[in-house]
C-alpha cells in the first residue's frame, strides 16, 4: 500500500469514526422527527449491560494499525458506549422504557427490542453509506488514475478503458445512496407492525413471523445469565442478492433471552439449519458463540476473557481478526462460554453429548497469520469483505 493509499484509507477512517462516535448534530431515527438525537443504546444499559460489567465495563473488539496493517485487540468499553448509538431524541427513546426496566416478557416487547437492534445497526450502516457516496463523488477521477501504475496497470494506456474505469467508479456512488436508503426500509417495516402480534405470551413459541412482515424472528430464553451481550448485523449473499442477518443476545440477572431477526427470502433448508438453532439450548449457545466469531459487536464480562486460558484468548483474538472464515450459521471450534454450558447441562443430562463439555479445553492449531492475512486482503479486493455466501 502506497502512502497516497494510506493517506487516502486514514482519512475514510477519521471521516467513519466521525460518523459513529457521540455527537449532537445527529437527527433522531424516528420516521419523520426532525428534533437532535441522543446517545441511545440497543442493549438496555440499566438491566442488561449493568448485569454482566465489571466497574462498569465490559471486554470487546478494538483495533489498532500499524503501518499496513490494522490489529485488532481487546480492549475495555464503558456500559455507557457499549451498544450506544446516536439514535433517538428523549421523547422517541421513551418507546423503549418498559425495556429497560423488565425483561422481555411478550410478543410485543420483543418487536419493540428487534425495531430498537435493527436501527441501531442499520442507522449506522446507512450513514456510512451516505459517507461513502459523498467520497465516490468527489472523487477526482483523473488524479486517481495518474497516481496508478501502467506497469501494473496496462489497460491504462488505452483511452476507452479509462473512460470505461470512470463509468464504473460512478456507478459505486449510485450504489452507496441506493443501500444508504435501503437499509431503513426493515426498520420501518418492524415499527410499522411491532402492535400486529399483541401481547401474546412468547412461551410455547419460537418464532414471530407475520405475512406482512419481510423476516422470521426466532426467539429463545436461556435460564442461565450469558455472560455477553450482542446486537449485530452480519452481510451475507444469495447469487447477486445482499441479505443482512440482524442477532441480539440480552443478559439479564437470572436468564438471557436471544433472538434473530432472519430475511425469509434465502434457502429453506438454510432457514431450517438456522430456526433449529433456536430449539434447543446447546444449538442455541453454538449460535451464539459462532455469531460472536462472525461479528466482532460483543460485550463480554471481563474476568471471563481474564480466566480464558492464553492460547485459546489468542486464537480467539485471531479467529476475530479473519472472521470472514467463519459462517454465523457453522458451529464454532472453540468453547467461549464454558460455564453457562455447564450450568445448563446440570438440568439436561441427556443433552450432555450437544453441550460439548469434553471440548472446553480444545484449541485448534490454525494456518499461519501472514498466509490468512494476505488470503483475507486478496477475500477483500474481490468483493465487499462483509458478504458471505450463504
Amino acid at each position: 500500500m502506497g502512502s497516497s493509499d494510506r493517506e487516502r484509507d486514514n482519512q475514510h477512517e477519521r471521516r467513519a469514526k466521525e460518523v459513529l462516535k457521540r455527537s449532537g448534530k445527529w437527527i433522531c431515527a424516528y420516521p419523520s422527527c426532525t428534533s437532535k438525537s441522543i446517545f441511545s443504546h440497543a442493549i438496555s444499559k440499566s438491566i442488561s449491560l449493568g448485569a454482566i460489567a465489571e466497574e462498569g465495563h465490559l471486554q470487546t473488539i478494538k483495533s489498532q494499525r500499524k503501518g499496513d496493517v490494522k490489529d485488532i485487540i481487546f480492549g475495555p468499553i464503558s456500559i455507557h458506549d457499549a451498544t450506544a448509538f446516536n439514535g433517538f431524541c428523549s421523547q422517541h427513546d421513551a418507546l423503549f422504557a418498559s425495556l429497560d426496566t423488565r425483561k422481555i416478557e411478550n410478543a410485543r416487547d420483543l418487536m419493540l427490542q428487534a425495531y430498537r437492534t435493527v436501527i441501531a445497526e442499520s442507522i449506522n450502516e446507512s450513514r456510512l453509506a451516505t459517507l461513502n457516496a459523498e467520497e465516490y463523488e468527489n472523487t477526482d477521477l483523473d488524479e486517481l488514475l495518474g497516481k496508478l501504475d501502467a506497469s501494473e496497470h496496462p489497460w491504462l494506456e488505452d483511452e476507452q478503458a479509462q473512460e470505461l474505469f470512470k463509468a464504473e467508479y460512478g456507478k459505486l456512488a449510485a450504489s452507496a445512496t441506493r443501500r444508504a436508503v435501503n437499509l431503513l426500509q426493515l426498520p420501518s417495516e418492524i415499527l410499522a407492525r411491532i402492535g400486529v402480534p399483541g401481547n401474546q405470551s412468547l412461551d410455547g413459541n419460537s418464532v414471530i413471523s407475520t405475512e406482512q412482515l419481510s423476516h422470521h424472528i426466532p426467539f429463545r430464553r436461556l435460564n442461565v445469565r450469558l455472560p455477553v451481550a450482542v446486537n449485530a448485523m452480519i452481510h451475507g449473499v444469495q447469487g447477486d442478492q445482499r441479505r443482512d442477518f440482524f442477532f441480539a443476545v440480552i443478559p439479564y440477572a437470572d436468564s438471557t433471552f436471544v433472538f434473530g431477526v432472519v430475511p425469509k427470502a434465502c434457502p429453506q433448508s438454510f432457514l431450517d439449519g438456522l430456526m433449529d438453532s433456536f430449539s434447543s439450548d446447546p444449538g442455541l449457545l453454538d449460535l451464539v458463540e459462532s455469531v460472536m466469531i462472525s461479528s466482532n459487536e460483543w460485550y463480554l464480562t471481563p474476568s471471563v476473557l481474564a480466566q480464558m486460558p492464553t492460547k485459546k484468548k489468542e486464537e480467539f483474538l485471531r479467529d476475530c481478526t479473519f472472521f470472514n472464515e467463519h459462517r454465523f450459521y457453522e458451529q464454532y471450534d472453540m468453547i467461549l462460554l464454558e460455564e453457562a454450558r455447564r450450568e445448563l447441562a446440570k438440568n439436561q443430562p441427556e443433552l450432555i453429548a450437544a453441550f460439548r463439555l469434553d471440548q472446553v479445553d480444545y484449541v485448534p492449531s490454525r494456518e499461519d497469520f501472514a498466509l490468512r492475512h494476505d488470503r483475507m486482503i486478496a477475500t477483500m479486493s474481490a468483493q465487499p469483505f462483509e458478504l458471505r455466501q450463504i
